[in-house]
């Protein structure tokens, strides 16, 4: 008899251990599934935000105001910016005319529109990808005028005209098709850059 309550009197506590056991590995089971369940969300989210800001460009905050001074790349004078006929300044115009910021730079569809422009506009002299032909490539990391490594300097140089054959485009481009064409000639630097050569157009 005092054998069969000794076994029970043991047998008690190792239950109690058991389901103590039990109930721990539950909770800590609970805990880290729900750990691993956050932790994926987190990286699903993060995953999600990087491809939105893939495809979608940066929001650029557009000013506006007196326009800076524009000069000529040869001539060194003022450059007159007045609209031509039937053109009408957009909001990415009048913010580049007061900053001297191209809003269209690292945006895909505007780099698209950029390269439209400059294959029926430009191609025949500085080449199909700006590798230059009669004129000067366009899409390497040496410029004829140091200025135009800035946005200002190349749009006062295709505004304005430059030497040889290269016209001013004052009246033939409107102010917006320039910003596409510089917006594209800039997308096809970087990527020449990154690939150790002339990049295709896409």
């Amino acid at each position: 008899m005092k054998e069969s309550q000794q076994s029970q009197s043991q047998a008690m506590p190792l239950r109690r251990v058991k389901q103590q056991l039990a109930m721990a590995f539950g909770l800590s089971g609970l805990v880290m599934a729900t750990f691993f369940t956050v932790a994926c969300a987190k990286d699903d989210t993060s995953a999600q935000t990087q491809g939105v800001s893939k495809t979608e460009p940066a929001k650029v905050v557009l000013k506006d105001g007196p326009a800076i001074e524009f000069r000529g790349t040869l001539s060194g004078d003022v450059l007159d910016l007045t609209p031509m006929e039937d053109e009408t300044f957009t909001p990415e115009a009048k913010h580049f005319m007061a900053t001297g910021e191209n809003p269209y730079r690292g945006n895909e569809e505007e780099i698209k529109k950029g390269y439209t422009i400059f294959s029926t506009a430009c191609s025949g002299c500085h080449g199909h990808l700006a590798e230059g032909k009669l004129g000067p490539a366009l899409a390497d990391d040496y410029w004829t005028y140091p200025k135009n490594e800035t946005d200002k300097g190349i749009f006062e140089t295709i505004y304005g005209g430059a030497a040889g054959m290269m016209g001013p485009q004052q009246g033939r481009m409107t102010v917006d098709e320039i910003l596409h064409v510089i917006a594209w000639i800039r997308h096809q630097a970087e990527e020449n850059l990154k690939n150790g050569g002339a990049a295709p157009h896409g």
